[in-house]
Formats: C-alpha cells, structure tokens, sequence
C-alpha cells in the first residue's frame, strides 16, 4: 500500500501535466483592432465601447464563453484585441454598443473579425447587420429524435413573448436594464455609477446642468503674440482640463497653466495665427439635488451633509416667501424687528403674541399685518431729503414738471423749481440753475454754428453760409452762387483752395466723381490721377495755347492703346496703336514764296530747321511748286540745304510750272539726299548725294529761281513746305 502510494505520488504529478498540457498551453489568436473615431462634426468621439459575444466555438475547437467588455475611447483612440470570429461556429460575432461619456447609447454596430498578423481598422471587421444563423445541413441517421419545436407546445410561443429575454448585454450578478428591443441586458458603468431612470449610467454626484464641457474654444487672439485665454468656465477639478492644439493635447504645467477660468500659454507652447484649439473639462454639479451622494457635504443654498442638509442663512428673504404661506408669522423674524421700542404693542396686545414682551430682537417677533389690534403707525422723525428712508417731499402742492434743486449753503436747504416756458432750456449761471434761451437760438437765418477758439458757439455768415431755400452752402464767402461755393474773400491774405487726397484705403476707387441728375458718371478722375471724361472742350486765346504739354524725356513704359504723348528729347509728339509707338510726323513750315524776273539768282522762299529737330534716322520732306508766267523766256532753279546744293534744273520759255521733290536724311557727320524735279512739259528726272560736312546748328533751306535773260516774263514760288518724320524704331 505504501509502495502504491508512493508510486502515485511519482506518477500522477507528470500525468495531470501531461493531461492538462493542452488546455494550459492552448490559447486563441488575438486579431488586433486599432483605429480613431470621429464624430460626424470632425471632433474625435470620446466615451466608452461597450462589446458583447454570444458563446461560440474558435477553429481550433475552443470554447468561448459569453461575456462583455467595456473599452474606453480616449480622444477617439480605440484599440483592443479580439478572437476571430470568421472562421468560428456559425453566427458568431460581436455588437459593439458606442456610449458617451454620460453614459448614452450613441450608436450600435456589429463586427466580424478575421484571423489576422496585421492590424486591423474597424472598417475591416464591420458587418451590415447581425448575421443570420445557418442551417448547418447534417440530417438523418444517427437516430436521434428529432427535436420539438416551440409551435408543437400549445401556448409555448404566447408565454415566451410574453416575457423579456436575455440580451446580448446580459451577465449574472448585474442591474438589470431594458434595452431599446425589449431585451434585458447588464447596466454598463463603474461598481460606484449610480443608475438612471432611462438606464443610463453616471457618477451619483448632483448635476444642475452639463456635468462636462466638450469642444469648447477658449476665448483669445491666436497670433503668435497672446498668452492668455479664458474659459466659460473654471474647470472642476482643474485636472479634469483636456487642453487641444490642432488635435495635440497640451500638458499642464508644460505647455499651459491654469487658474480658476484662466489659460495661461508658456514659452515656446503659444498658439499660432490659424492654430485650432479645442478643450474638454469637468463641472461641479449644484449640491441638493437627487443624485448627490449620501453623505458628500451640501454646497449653495444648502449647509450640512445629504440626505438631510439645511437650507443656508441668507437663502430666503421675505420676497421669497409667499403672503399665503404656512410661515408667514415669521416673516418679520427673518429681518428681526422693523420697529422701535417706543412703538412696542401694548400689554394686552402683547399677550395675545406669545414671547413678544422685552427688546425687539430676532427671538422677539412682532407681526403687524396678521393681527387686527395692530396697526404700523410710525412716528415721523426728521430726515435729510435724499436719505435712505426718504418717505416724502417738503410741503407743497406738486406740479407736473417741477424740478428739486439745493438752494444756498447756509442752512442748505431745498426747493421747488417750476416748470420753463415753451422753448426754454436749463441753464447755469454759475451760481443756480435757471430756465433760459436755448443754445441755438437766436442765429440768423442761414447761420452755421461752429465752436470759436474760446470754446464758445458762434457763427459768421460772411465766410459760412447756407441758404435753405436755394439748398446752397457758401464757404468762405457769404454768397452761395451755386450749390457749393468756395472763395477766401479775405483781402489781402485770401487764398481760395480745394484739396482732395486720396484715403488710407483708397486702392482704385475714383477720387472724384461728376454725376448726372440719374447718378451716372460724366466724368471723374481716378486714384491715379488719370481725367476720364467723355469730351474735353478748351479754348485758345492769343496770349496761351489751350493744350501744354512739358512732355516726357523717354517714352512712357506701358502706354495704352490710343494714348498720345510728347518726346521732350527727340522733339516729337507719339502716339500708341496696335502696341506700337507712332512717331507723328510735324509740318515745320509751309510757306507761299515770291516772283522775280530778275536774270540773277533770287531767293523766293525759305525755312529754318531747328538743329534739335535733326536726329538720325529722320527723314525730311522738302516739297516746292513753281509757276511761269509767260511763255517766251526759259528760266531755271536751284534748292539748297545750307551750303549744301541738293537740285537745280532749267525750264523751257513754253514751261508753265514746275515741282520739285527732295528727301533728307540727316546723320551723324553726315548727310544723305535724293530728288526728283518735273514740268509740264519736261520728264521726270532725279538723283541724290551724300555730304560728309553737313551744315551745324539750325539750317536755312532755301528755294531760288532766275530767268536766263532780261524779261517781262516771271517765275513764282506758289509753295515750299518741309515736313519731318521722326525716327521710330518698332522691331
């Protein structure tokens, strides 16, 4: 026996190890599920996940027993690890219930987990609904009965419905709550929650409104400068305070302080111009309420400890206490007496109040207005007219408008100042107060008041006038003679000026504006200075043209189409078309010349070109007619350029006219030309030269003509006319 049982003692240790190797070993695979949780309003969902499993069997054969567990989601971070369900007995999945933080159901989903390695999202594991249970096929043989099914028992289906069923919530030694479909499930929540009516859950503390505040924006300027924000709130306890930047929880102490309501940014922690910030935090719920726990100390109008507090001194006044309440009597108590001992009741009266004999006091209560054989007949004593128990004024029959004012200092005393005349203001007159003639009376007609340099209101109609009537204001002068007129009429120092400049702010709106009786505009100038206006008329008189121009030394940079400017240095007037500068080609002189018959040479016309008016690259037009009057003699011509001879040429005594053509082009230390001459009866002919010395300065151009012999006959210069095109380059 001995030996047997030492045997067992061997043997049977290294058995059971062996025996319950499988189920010591043997644990499920966990799938991972992590992921954040938003709201539909962008902020991260906080509260708790609250999941639940039927029995089911894993893969590998192991039992899963039914249970639940509550997974709290912090700043919408939910992460747990579960056994799959895909590959277990049918019907197996999880309902996942999502509660707030004050314990509301918010919504309800369901999740069919896979074997994973990887981390899952919950988009991965969501079902669309419960999933249905399926016949696991089988069927015959193995001669079991068959099972009986709830509609073979009479009455069986009426009973079951009429009774609540488990949920999938339901766990033994639990408040038992009754879930939205009927079904009782386990009430969710700390060991310390207290439960509520509509099955919720919470801590028992009293709540007098939100016992949280989420997703509140502190108030402040977020521009890289402001370190102080302010709560609606003072957070209770101040560790309750959940503290965002852009979605970064803050800490305390490192980032931020807190004091009562105020948010106090750190060094290096300040919240930039476009930073979010967002904070969540506790508040203390109002004692006496149902909820608050037993025992905790009473706050607000309440003293002591619950269930039974007091109610706090001070809490009710008589305005408080209706005229029909059960305490009335001791109305007057709660302000102690309101009287003196000299008013006290009398010895009869006071013995229909018991305890009412001796000094007024708080225990010493005298009620006037329940007893009939008491009055609240007073006393009058003397009082200061604005005192605190001012009851009255001084003697005297009161009149609608009637004014209290201090009369003198020895003895001060008051009186009764009737009511002005129509039209009268109250004035001082350094000493009283007085009904007198209004401030703005007593102006002329079309005066405007202004406050002169002593402070005192005057007016001048002489240099500020308005006339009412015509509905003009005259500035400076006393005669508006249109519906705005400015002039200094001052003599001698008078210096009218109008000075309109532009705003802070005035970007591209027009400075000026020039309307029609409809509001539409007939011409303004711009902030750029630029006069738009439909026409412009001007007149020129002998003494001044109506348009100068001082030009510009170079071209403007960015003319517009259809500008026109002056080239102060090229000496020429352009013009802007099809993104082009156009030079303007300038008439220098056109000129009717004279007759001769004399045999020798004799100028008939001439003009002076400006030195500054020859560029290179210019191009001037020399042009000039002649006529023959007479047809018996010959007679010929020359034109020059200063001392450079550009052309001559002879005509028959039958030549009636003739015209000559010749073009220069003057350059740097050199000069260029060509020509072309014609009658009426004689070809056309040309040519041209080249100078290496032309002329300085200003040019003389001259036009002479001759007859070959003495002669009644004559040759006139009818037009010499030189034009210049000025150099343009348009590459």
């Amino acid at each position: 026996m001995h030996g047997f049982i030492r045997w067992a003692r061997g043997v049977l240790p290294v058995a059971l190890l062996f025996f319950f190797a499988p189920f010591v070993w043997a644990q499920p695979q966990l799938t991972t599920i992590d992921d954040i949780i938003y709201r539909a309003d962008g902020e991260k969902f906080e509260g708790t996940a609250l999941i639940e499993w039927r029995n089911f069997t894993l893969s590998d054969f192991t039992t899963v027993a039914a249970y639940s567990k509550a997974v709290r989601i912090v700043n919408g971070s939910l992460r747990i690890g579960l056994a799959p369900t895909t590959n277990a007995s049918v019907g197996s999945h999880y309902q996942v219930r999502y509660l707030n933080r004050n314990g509301r159901l918010m919504f309800l989903e369901y999740w069919g987990v896979p074997p994973s390695t990887s981390i899952l999202k919950i988009n991965d594991v969501r079902l669309a609904g419960p999933p249905m249970p399926q016949d696991q096929g089988g069927g015959g043989g193995g001669g079991s009965p068959d099972p009986v099914a709830i509609p073979d028992v009479t009455g069986l289906a009426e009973e079951l419905n009429a009774r609540a069923k488990k949920g999938l919530g339901y766990q033994p030694s639990s408040v038992a709550v009754i879930n939205s479909t009927g079904d009782l499930e386990s009430a969710v929540g700390e060991p310390t929650d207290c439960v509520r009516v509509n099955g919720t859950t919470g801590p028992c503390s009293a709540e007098s409104g939100p016992a949280f505040v989420d997703g509140e924006v502190p108030a402040g300027l977020t521009n890289g400068t402001n370190t102080t924000f302010t709560l609606a709130n003072a957070p209770d306890p101040a560790s309750s305070l959940r503290l965002f930047r852009n979605g970064l929880l803050q800490s305390a102490g490192v980032d931020y302080t807190l004091s009562g309501n105020i948010i106090t940014f750190l060094t290096g922690a300040l919240p930039q111009t476009g930073d979010l910030l967002a904070s969540s935090y506790r508040l203390p719920g109002a004692s006496g309420q149902i909820g608050a726990i037993t025992g905790s100390q009473a706050g607000g109008a309440l003293t002591g400890y619950f269930p039974a507090p007091s109610i706090a001194a001070g809490a009710i006044s008589d305005q408080h206490v209706a005229s029909n309440a059960a305490i009335a009597e001791s109305k007057l108590a709660l302000n102690f007496a309101t009287h003196s001992n000299s008013n006290d009741p009398s010895a009869d009266q006071k013995a229909a109040l018991a305890g009412t004999t001796g000094t007024p006091a708080g225990g010493n209560r005298y009620v006037t207005n329940q007893d009939p054989r008491l009055t609240d007949a007073r006393t009058p004593s003397a009082h200061p007219l604005l005192a605190s128990n001012h009851s009255d004024v001084a003697a005297g029959t009161v009149a609608r408008g009637d004014l209290i004012v201090g009369m003198g200092t020895a003895p001060a005393a008051w009186t009764k100042l009737a009511l002005g005349a129509v039209n009268r203001c109250l004035t001082s007159n350094g000493f009283d107060a007085v009904w007198n003639a209004c401030l703005f009376t007593g102006f002329p007609a079309g005066a405007v008041p202004f406050v002169d340099a002593s402070g005192n209101l005057a007016h001048n109609q002489s240099r500020l006038n308005w006339d009412n009537a015509a509905r003009r204001l005259a500035i400076g002068t006393g005669t508006a003679a249109s519906t705005l007129t400015v002039h200094d009429a001052s003599a001698g120092d008078g210096v009218t000026t109008v000075s309109v400049r532009a705003g802070a702010n005035q970007q591209t709106a027009p400075m000026q504006r020039w309307q029609n009786a409809s509001a539409a505009d007939l011409a303004r100038v711009e902030s750029d200075g630029t006069v738009m206006a439909a026409a412009v008329q001007a007149t020129s008189t002998a003494s001044r043209a109506a348009w100068q121009e001082t030009g510009t030394a170079s071209d403007p940079s960015s003319p517009a189409p259809g500008s026109a400017w002056f080239n102060s240095t090229e000496s020429t007037r352009k013009t802007r078309e099809a993104l082009q500068n156009h030079s303007v080609p300038q008439v220098i002189c056109s000129v009717a010349g004279t007759a001769t018959s004399s045999s020798t040479m004799t100028t008939l016309g001439s003009c002076t070109v400006p030195s500054s008016l020859l560029r290179p690259g210019d191009r001037l037009e020399i042009r000039a007619d002649m006529s023959h009057e007479g047809s018996s003699t010959a007679f010929s011509f020359l034109l020059n350029w200063g001392s450079v001879f550009l052309t001559a040429r002879s005509g028959l005594g039958s030549e009636s006219w003739m015209s000559v053509r010749s073009e220069v082009f003057p350059a740097s230390g050199a000069m260029q030309w060509s020509w072309q001459s014609w009658g009426n009866s004689s070809d056309v002919i040309g040519g041209g030269g080249v100078s290496s010395n032309p002329p300085s300065g200003n040019v003389l151009v001259e036009l002479k003509g001759q007859m070959s012999t003495t002669t009644a006959d004559t040759v006139t210069l009818r037009n010499l006319t030189i034009v210049r095109l000025p150099a343009q380059a348009n590459p």
